[in-house]
């Protein structure tokens, strides 16, 4: 028997999930109330984001081609149409594309997607919670076959031949709780769950009235993001790893390759790296076509209903 949540092997199966589930907060920068429903969908129909926007809905893929901004999040929209964007899909993405969700669509009240406690384990949790329905088709699976790399500003991001899916991150900040700190991790459901998913975003208590007076991190709390003043962490629980700010890159990492819209056999290497980095790796993917494949969805024989858990 396949162990779909401890293995790789389960991403090569389309997976949705067994009901609806829904998660209610408030975005971090608009402060504004968020909520958001995942609905089941059939096949190929991949990750969906619905914007209703009072009268006015919008769907918008889950894929790089529809990315409006990386400052600080990254946002996806229709390019013209300014009310049909939706911020900070990262944490959301990662725990969808982790967790082997290739259909779904996300029904989305508010401007962005609720913070939560900051990391992407409420979103784990909720789609455990429901269930997780294999489908009866192949994944789509793009394979690097040779390495694709950008700088921007001091910092690199690579894609590598590999097997099985693996990231490398790298984060390197002037203050002394944090320093230089590297996290390599194999991606499986279990390893995510255990080792990425409760790891926060972070933040400065030195940028924050700058940021405000951008109209940014207005619902940012110790409640949903690790703190640090000059010298220490603000909260009082601490951190939950040592090295959770690095983990939380990775997790980033994650959410934005998920915005290539196929699972990946490859490494991503992400040195200093962001969201407007992933970004322009995704898109050198179409500068560079002779180096990666795109297998296409193949009907399969079996169909099961299963409950994956930590």
């Amino acid at each position: 028997m396949i162990d779909f949540f401890s293995g790789t092997e389960g991403y090569r199966v389309q997976k949705t999930l067994r009901k609806p589930c829904v998660f209610k907060g408030h975005g971090i920068h608009s402060g504004l109330p968020s909520t958001i429903q995942l609905i089941p969908c059939e096949p190929n129909t991949g990750t969906i984001f619905l914007k209703n926007e009072g009268k006015q809905s919008f769907k918008i893929p889950a894929h790089f081609d529809y990315v409006t901004s990386t400052s600080l999040a990254t946002s996806l929209g229709l390019k013209g149409i300014p009310e049909s964007r939706v911020s900070t899909v990262e944490h959301l993405l990662a725990a969808l594309f982790a967790l082997g969700i290739n259909n779904v669509l996300v029904e989305v009240q508010g401007p962005e997607i609720p913070i939560l406690d900051g990391s992407a384990l409420p979103f784990i949790e909720g789609i455990l919670d429901a269930g997780i329905e294999l489908q009866d088709y192949s994944s789509k699976i793009l394979r690097i076959l040779k390495p694709i790399k950008v700088y921007e500003h001091g910092a690199i991001c690579e894609l590598l031949p590999r097997k099985q899916l693996r990231l490398t991150t790298s984060i390197d900040f002037n203050h002394p709780q944090i320093g230089a700190q590297t996290f390599a991790m194999d991606v499986t459901p279990r390893s995510f769950a255990d080792q990425i998913g409760c790891a926060r975003t972070f933040g400065f208590l030195s940028d924050l009235d700058r940021l405000k007076s951008k109209n940014l991190a207005l619902g940012a709390s110790l409640d949903n993001v690790l703190g640090f003043s000059e010298e220490g962490i603000l909260n009082p629980e601490g951190m939950r790893f040592s090295d959770e700010c690095v983990r939380h890159k990775w997790l980033d990492a994650l959410g934005d390759l998920a915005l290539c819209g196929s699972w990946v056999e490859g490494e991503l290497v992400s040195f200093r790296g962001g969201h407007a980095i992933h970004l322009a790796l995704l898109k050198a993917l179409n500068n560079h076509k002779t180096h990666w494949e795109l297998s296409k969805p193949e009907s399969l024989t079996q169909n099961k209903v299963i409950s994956l858990r930590k």
